[in-house]
């Protein structure tokens, strides 16, 4: 790779790193090329990306943007898995496939752009709900006191046109 394309390479990075606010870095060492792929895969399927590229490459592109606090632990055999949108979702895979395939562990990660995780950090991450199931329970936290509002007032208004009907049906015989 000469210099035009390592510069079109690490100008193409930046674009990426600069848009996903949340990032894994992973060591894959010791996967098969299947278990790669499998992996590219299920990243792909959770709305993700995954880059593997030299250390020293993937530090100038990553310099301004979120990635930047993982400087650190760009070392050694290093993949990327990022995205700008669940870092829930991109926890869950990882971890889901950590835990089925021993080789690749978890090395640090960056959530909203501030926040470093360390291994453990990314492991608690991928336990919490995902985002869709956080946004379902807190709409049902905020519709549950109108609902028993609109039951409450409902209620008088239900008994008395159930009296109402009981008196009618004993005039009439019923």
């Amino acid at each position: 790779m000469n210099r035009t394309e390592k510069r079109q390479l690490v100008e193409e990075l930046h674009r990426e790193f600069e848009g996903s606010l949340h990032a894994v870095l992973v060591d894959f060492r010791g996967l098969s090329v299947p278990a790669v792929t499998e992996f590219r895969r299920k990243v792909r399927a959770a709305g993700s990306r995954y880059r593997v590229v030299k250390n020293s490459l993937a530090l100038r592109a990553a310099k301004g943007t979120p990635l930047e606090k993982l400087s650190p632990s760009f070392d050694g055999v290093t993949g990327i898995a990022y995205t700008g949108e669940d870092p829930v979702a991109l926890a869950k895979v990882l971890m889901d496939f950590a835990r089925e395939n021993p080789a690749l562990s978890v090395k640090a990660g960056v959530v909203a752009g501030s926040q470093v995780l360390d291994a453990e950090g990314v492991k608690a991450l991928s336990a919490t709900p995902a985002l869709p199931e956080l946004r379902a329970r807190l709409l049902g936290l905020l519709q549950a006191p109108a609902t028993q509002l609109v039951r409450l007032l409902a209620t008088p208004g239900n008994q008395l046109a159930r009296v109402l009907r009981a008196q009618q049906d004993k005039l009439e015989g019923k």
